[in-house]
C-alpha cells in the first residue's frame, strides 16, 4: 500500500513538472531510481563495515535499474493507476482522510529526504574497502 501511495505521489509530481509527456515513464524511472539508490547505500554501508563485500560493479547497477524501471513500468500500468487514485480519493469521512492523507504524505517526504541524505552520509563513516566503481 505504502508503496503504492509513493508511486502516485511520483506520478502526479511528474505530471504537474514540465515533461508531462511521459508521466508513467517517469514516474516508474524516478521511484526505480529511489528504490535503487536505497539498495545501493545499504550495500556500500554493508562493505564499508566489513559485514559483506560489495555487490555492486558499473554493469550491475545498469541492469538492477533498468529491471527495476521495467518492473515498476510493468506494475502500475494505467487501469491498476486509476484503482489506486480511487482508493486513496475514497474515505468515509472528512477526518479520516485528512489524517490518513497526512500520515502517507509524512512518510513519503521522510522517504525521498531520508534516501537523498543517506547518499551523502555513507562518507563520513569508518574507512573500509570499497571497490572502484567509475
Amino acid at each position: 500500500m505504502i508503496f503504492d501511495y509513493f508511486f502516485l505521489k511520483f506520478y502526479k509530481g511528474i505530471l504537474k513538472s514540465s515533461i508531462p509527456e511521459f508521466p508513467r515513464f517517469m514516474a516508474s524511472f524516478l521511484f526505480g531510481l529511489f528504490i535503487h539508490l536505497n539498495l545501493f547505500v545499504i550495500d556500500t554501508m554493508l562493505a564499508k563495515f566489513n559485514i559483506m563485500p560489495s555487490l555492486y560493479s558499473k554493469t550491475t547497477i545498469i541492469i538492477q535499474l533498468l529491471i527495476l524501471v521495467i518492473f515498476i513500468y510493468v506494475r502500475y500500468n494505467k487501469n491498476k493507476i486509476e484503482v489506486i487514485k480511487s482508493r486513496f480519493a475514497t474515505f468515509v469521512t472528512e477526518d479520516e482522510f485528512f489524517l490518513k492523507k497526512r500520515k502517507l504524505n509524512i512518510a513519503f517526504i521522510l522517504y525521498v529526504i531520508v534516501t537523498i541524505l543517506s547518499i551523502f552520509i555513507i562518507p563520513w563513516f569508518k574507512p573500509g574497502y570499497l571497490p572502484k566503481m567509475f
